[in-house]
C-alpha cells in the first residue's frame, strides 16, 4: 500500500453469499478500499452502520418489499447524509425508483449486475463530495404546458448559459426525453446518436464508454443525448431505462438540462422528483394558462410538495393599452409559480433554429437571452446590469466634464 494513502472502509450488507463473494473478489485488488461484510438483511441491521467510520455502504435488498424500504429509511435517517449508500436490488418498479430518489441514495443497481459496474458506482459515491463547487449534479427540467410553446429553445439556451456561466460554468449535458418528436439535436445541427434499443432490455449495459459513443457534441463543448426521432412510433420505455440513463449522465456532468415531452409517461414522476429546478413553459393565452394551472395541480398530486413547478411564460408581450392578457392577469392566475416572461422575438429564434446555432451567437444582448438569464442565473444578470449602469454613469460624468 502506498505510504500516506488512507484506506476507505466499505460496508456490504447482504444475505446473498454468491454476490458477497463476487464483491469481495472485485475489491480485493484495491489497495485503498477495505471491504467489510455483514451477512444480514437490511431488516436485521441495528447499529452496524454507525459503529465504524465507513466511506460508503452497499445495501443488497429487495426494493419491492415495504418492510425493507422502511428499514432503509431508518438507516438513511440515522446516517443523515454522512455516508453515501449504494443500493443493489432484485426487483425494480416505478414506486421503488420514486422512494430511492426521495431517500437520496448515491446510486442504485439492479441484479444481475457486473462487478465492474458496482465498483464504478462505489468509487463515484466515494468521490461525490470532491467536486469543486457542488457535490451533486444540478438538474434543470423543462416541461411544455402545450405544444409549440418553445420549450426546446429555452432548454437549449439555458444549457448554453449554464455551460458558459461564471458562477456555474462546468460540464453540461442536454437530455432530450422526447423520444418520438424530440428536436434538440436538430436545433443545433447535430446528429442524434443515442440508440435506446441498445439498452432497452439491459439498462445496466449503459456505462461511461457507451455513453461517450452515444453523445452528440457541439463545438462549444455542450453535450446532447438525443435519440433519432420516430414520429410513427409511440413507445413507452421502462422507468429503469430512463433512470439508468439520467443517473449516469448526472454522475459525469455538473449541469443536466432535460427537455421533457408533453405526454406523461410512467417515468415522468421520477424525473420530476430528481430535478433541482422544474420549469413549465407556457404562452400568453387563456387556454394555455388554464392548462398550466391543471398541470401544476397534477404535479403536486403525483409528485407531492417536494417538487415546485416554476412557470416561464414564453413570447411574453406587455402592452399598456392592449385589451388582451396583461402581466397582472398572469400573476393572478399562476401566483408564486410565475417566475418570469420571455420577450417575443420570433425573427431571432427562427434564424437561430434555421442556422443551427444558439441565440447568443446571433445577438448576445438580445431580449430573449437577457430575459432567460434573469430567471436561470439571476446573480449574473444583476451583476451585468450593475456593470452597465456603472459604465453609463461614467460616460455621463465624462460628458459633464467636457461640457464644463
Amino acid at each position: 500500500m502506498a505510504s500516506g494513502t488512507k484506506t476507505k472502509k466499505i460496508l456490504l450488507v447482504s444475505t446473498d453469499r454468491a454476490f458477497s463473494q463476487d464483491t469481495r473478489t472485485a475489491f480485493a485488488a484495491s489497495e485503498v478500499i477495505e471491504l467489510l461484510t455483514v451477512e444480514k438483511s437490511v431488516n436485521e441491521l441495528r447499529g452496524e452502520v454507525q459503529e465504524t467510520d465507513f466511506g460508503a455502504v452497499i445495501v443488497d435488498m429487495d426494493a419491492a418489499k415495504l418492510e425493507e424500504i422502511e428499514s432503509l429509511q431508518r438507516i438513511m435517517r440515522r446516517i443523515e447524509g454522512r455516508v453515501p449508500v449504494v443500493v443493489v436490488t432484485q426487483e425494480f418498479n416505478a414506486a421503488a425508483v420514486r422512494i430511492l430518489v426521495q431517500l437520496k441514495v448515491a446510486d442504485f443497481l439492479v441484479k444481475p449486475i457486473t462487478t465492474a459496474d458496482l465498483v464504478r458506482s462505489v468509487i463515484r459515491a466515494l468521490q461525490g463530495p470532491g467536486r469543486e463547487e457542488n457535490s451533486e449534479s444540478q438538474i434543470y427540467t423543462f416541461m411544455p404546458a402545450a405544444g409549440g410553446v418553445g420549450t426546446t429553445t429555452l432548454a437549449l439556451q439555458t444549457a448554453f448559459q449554464l455551460h458558459h456561466s461564471v458562477t456555474r460554468g462546468a460540464s453540461t449535458c442536454v437530455v432530450d426525453l422526447n423520444f418520438q418528436q424530440g428536436a434538440c439535436a436538430e436545433y443545433l445541427d447535430l446528429e442524434p446518436r443515442f440508440d435506446i434499443t441498445e439498452i432497452e432490455n439491459q439498462p445496466e449495459r449503459l456505462d461511461r464508454q457507451l455513453l461517450d459513443v452515444m453523445l452528440s457534441k457541439h463545438a462549444s463543448g455542450l453535450c446532447v443525448l438525443a435519440a433519432p426521432t420516430r414520429p410513427s412510433e409511440m413507445r413507452s420505455f421502462k422507468t429503469d431505462v430512463v433512470v439508468r440513463m439520467l443517473d449516469l449522465v448526472s454522475a459525469y456532468f455538473d449541469n443536466v438540462v432535460i427537455d421533457m415531452p408533453r405526454t406523461w409517461f410512467p417515468w415522468t414522476e421520477t424525473v420530476l422528483l430528481g430535478s433541482n429546478k422544474l420549469y413549465i413553459v407556457a404562452e400568453m393565452t387563456v387556454p394555455c394558462l388554464r392548462h398550466t394551472q391543471r398541470l401544476i395541480q397534477a404535479i403536486y398530486e403525483t409528485a407531492g410538495k417536494e417538487v415546485k413547478p416554476n412557470v416561464i411564460v414564453n413570447r411574453f408581450e406587455q402592452k399598456m393599452f392592449d385589451s388582451g392578457i396583461k402581466q397582472a392577469d398572469v400573476q393572478d392566475i399562476l401566483g408564486e409559480h410565475f417566475v418570469g416572461g420571455i420577450s417575443n422575438n420570433y425573427r431571432l429564434v427562427r434564424e437561430a433554429v434555421d442556422r443551427g446555432v444558439p441565440l447568443h451567437d446571433i445577438d448576445p444582448n438580445a431580449n430573449v437571452v437577457n430575459d432567460l438569464k434573469k430567471i436561470i442565473l439571476p446573480e449574473e444578470a444583476v451583476a451585468t446590469t450593475a456593470k452597465s449602469k456603472s459604465l453609463f454613469g461614467l460616460g455621463k460624468g465624462l460628458l459633464k466634464r467636457k461640457a464644463g
